[in-house]
């Protein structure tokens, strides 16, 4: 396996993961980052090399001694399709082996649809984005389906009745694999983002943490190197994070949430709450249309409207302070910020998160808190979920994949 039971990446997963991260490496250097003995990197290099996942790609000459053999990734050994499936978009992307894109498509999200309707419609587009491109079906390992939680990913459930209360414990990734004919898992989004992240090789730690905001607001954490699930992978749920002050009813029957008070949906509510406003920026009162919305409201404070700007101000003041929970919790540093919310809000909810953090973070005294925006900040999430198909399965399954 590339995992363990406990999730934990198997050694083989660590060599694979180094090789994705850093392109090119040596047997030496595998050592040096992985701190293994050059014993076990040999072991397991010589695995992979058989099981024709890694290639050697020539010699580099370190000093007067033996040249060291590089090693990469055999890109095309297999793929995996990664889907970020939410009530307003979805994003779907195919990866090979070495994690890089291959092809990438959206649409619009479930909206009210039930969800045979919204699994008939994915799947014919998970099959029509294969076939454009080019890649041979039989290598293609499973798909990563990431959505909202609470979830059920044993069951491949979700646990919430929403949009439309069929959603709740429908069977959702085995009707899903039926129809598809291949493996499909269930991974929360913000986790996948935080999978995503990780693997990017942009984020300068291996522990941090991740706000993904898409039509509403989640978290991730990275503890050295391994995503935090939790007792049944539904931790760090964020946006229901209850505010000092808050009080504003919540999908999940509390008041005050995180998500309730600040998430895209309340901010395209505030805007719909003053006519006039809705106007100036063309805001429609659908749910389906939330994160189009969002970003009219994005462009209004772009072209300087004070209204927009003071919603989305307070918003992210809100999230803010929900990043100082999850800091001050898991001791952190570094907060990265993702979602499809953020590819133009980005840079706004960036400044106001980091100085929510500069001012009350409790390790703020230590280190300075660093807040960066993801390198892939509307497709981390369906990227981590293709990578949880290439990371949970066997060194011995992906070599046996037919072409």
């Amino acid at each position: 396996m590339l995992r363990n039971d406990d999730g934990r990446v198997t050694t083989a997963g660590r060599m694979l993961d180094l090789l994705r991260t850093r392109g090119t490496l040596s047997r030496v250097e595998l050592a040096e980052l992985s701190g293994l003995t050059q014993a076990r990197i040999t072991h397991v290099v010589r695995r992979l090399l058989d099981g024709g996942l890694v290639r050697e790609v020539g010699r580099e000459q370190q000093g007067r001694g033996q040249p060291r053999r590089l090693l990469e990734l055999e890109a095309d050994a297999s793929y995996a399709v990664g889907v970020q499936f939410d009530r307003t978009t979805t994003t779907i992307v195919v990866i090979d082996f070495a994690g890089r894109r291959v092809a990438t498509a959206g649409f619009r999200g479930t909206g009210t649809s039930g969800p045979d309707a919204a699994v008939s419609t994915l799947a014919d587009q998970v099959d029509d984005l294969v076939h454009r491109a080019g890649v041979p079906r039989g290598r293609v390992l499973g798909v990563g389906l990431v959505t909202h939680g609470p979830q059920d990913r044993e069951r491949g459930m979700l646990l919430m009745a929403h949009p439309t209360p069929d959603w709740l414990q429908y069977p959702l990734t085995s009707t899903l694999s039926n129809r598809l004919g291949l493996p499909v898992l269930l991974e929360n989004d913000a986790t996948a983002a935080a999978t995503g992240e990780q693997w990017s090789g942009t984020v300068p730690t291996d522990t941090f943490g991740l706000i993904y905001l898409g039509s509403g607001l989640g978290g991730g954490i990275v503890a050295d190197g391994n995503a935090y699930r939790g007792r049944a992978s539904n931790a760090v749920e964020i946006g229901h994070v209850g505010l000092m002050g808050a009080s504003a009813p919540c999908v999940c029957g509390n008041r005050g949430c995180a998500e309730a008070e600040a998430g895209p949906r309340t901010v395209v509510a505030q805007v719909l709450a003053r006519p006039d406003l809705a106007e100036r920026l063309g805001i429609r009162a659908h749910e389906e249309d939330t994160l189009a919305d969002f970003g009219r409201v994005v462009r209004g404070w772009q072209a300087g409207d004070p209204d927009a700007t003071t919603i989305l101000q307070q918003s992210a003041r809100w999230i803010g302070r929900t990043a100082v929970t999850m800091v001050n919790l898991f001791d952190l540093d570094t907060v990265v910020l993702a979602g499809p919310a953020l590819i133009s809000a980005g840079p706004l909810y960036q400044q106001f998160i980091e100085a929510e953090l500069t001012r009350h973070a409790l390790s703020r005294k230590l280190s300075r808190p660093r807040v960066l925006l993801s390198a892939n900040v509307d497709t981390a999430a369906a990227i981590g979920g293709a990578l949880h198909v290439l990371r949970s399965v066997t060194v011995e399954h992906i070599a046996r994949t037919p072409a």
